[in-house]
């Protein structure tokens, strides 16, 4: 990629985070910023309509989280670039941002000077992982289980369907969110709890959160060994 014509959006519901991000990405000889987003889907349509070079998006987001712009973004567009910011990267994540052909991992705790930095290596062409992410990656070995397959049995619009649910949107809501039918959504559900093996709402809010597809609210107890919060140094 050359440098000199690199245009960036990035995705991030904080906004001080999102400004954040935005303004260091400027003071790099070269870069443009072409949009900002506040949510995934909101995000994924500017995708479309601007055709970065850059994409840099947080991992969790409302309405379509990181991994899913990825996937059908990424997939879609081989030359556009990804970085991925997050503060709850787990093995797991790290391990499957890779697989989907993400160029950057950078863990919200790194600071201001490391995320330049990804920046820099990933828009002259290179890979950038931070010291957070790469003892995560190590990790991954011992935190392989079937997550991976179950995410792997869903389709596209059945994750976007499980992260509404996992939000806490009705079955209404979600119908008109994706703008089809509350039978075709309930058709989703159903499907969903199946292949899941879940019995009610609060099982399909785990299953997206062990899948890497939520953060895990507040009200559900997080497992002790869901997550590691290496410190960086």
């Amino acid at each position: 990629m050359n440098t000199s014509q690199t245009r960036i959006i990035v995705i991030e519901d904080q906004i001080m985070l999102r400004d954040l991000v935005a303004s260091m990405a400027v003071t790099i000889p070269g870069i443009i910023v072409v949009g900002e987003a506040t949510d995934g889907r909101e995000g994924l349509r500017l995708c479309e309509e601007e055709k970065p070079d850059l994409v840099i998006f947080d991992l969790f987001l409302p309405g379509l989280n990181g991994m899913e712009i990825l996937r059908q973004y990424g997939h879609k567009h081989p030359k556009t670039r990804f970085i991925a910011i997050s503060a709850n990267f787990t093995p797991e994540s790290i391990r499957e941002l890779l697989e989907l052909g993400c160029h950057g991992i950078i863990a919200k705790s790194s600071s201001a000077a490391k995320l330049k930095e990804g920046m820099r290596e990933v828009c002259s062409g290179s890979g950038y992982l931070c010291p957070i992410g790469a003892s995560l990656l190590r990790e991954s070995h011992l935190t392989r289980s079937g997550t991976s397959k179950k995410k792997g049995r869903l389709s596209n619009r059945e994750r976007e369907v499980l992260q509404a649910v996992a939000e806490g949107f009705s079955t209404k809501q979600i119908a008109e969110k994706l703008e089809v039918s509350v039978k075709t959504i309930e058709a989703h559900r159903a499907n969903l709890m199946k292949k899941l093996d879940a019995r009610s709402a609060v099982e399909l809010t785990r299953c997206a959160y062990e899948m890497g597809i939520i953060e895990l609210p507040a009200r559900y107890t997080q497992p002790a060994s869901s997550a590691i919060t290496t410190p960086e140094s």
